[in-house]
């Protein structure tokens, strides 16, 4: 696998990543004043970003396969652990938040899951096709 490749892979994930957090950053009273709490919204970027970037070697590895089912259950496997995550942390931070938690942020929270695994599964795309163009 090439450095470049790689990069084309990574990319849109860390781009999204720092967009999301300055979004919340500036319009941070906008989003508390609108019931979405902007540190809840921060701690699911940082999650998913993180479960993305090891679930992407997943991805990488399946792409690699000779066997075209290996990939489809990378992809499969990716967006099930991610979703299994996020939904962990939700259940957590609404029994450690009790009432006072902020349903609108755990809304925006899986919109955030939906476009990190748009970004993955498209990057593993990419390099499933290029792979296939070289065998």
């Amino acid at each position: 696998m090439d450095r470049k490749a790689l990069s084309r892979f990574f990319r849109p994930i860390i781009i999204v990543f720092i967009i999301i957090n300055a979004v919340c950053l500036v319009f941070s009273k906008q989003l508390d004043a609108k019931g979405v709490d902007h540190i809840i919204l921060i701690y699911a970027n940082l999650i998913l970003f993180i479960i993305t970037l090891v679930t992407s070697f997943i991805l990488i590895k399946s792409s690699f396969n000779s066997n075209p089912y290996a990939f489809v259950r990378g992809v499969t496997l990716s967006s099930f652990i991610k979703l299994i995550a996020i939904a962990v942390s939700v259940v957590i931070y609404l029994h450690a938040a009790g009432p006072s938690g902020s349903t609108y942020a755990v809304a925006v929270a899986m919109l955030f899951y939906i476009v990190y695994t748009i970004l993955e599964v498209n990057g593993a795309m990419k390099l499933n096709k290029q792979q296939n163009a070289k065998n």
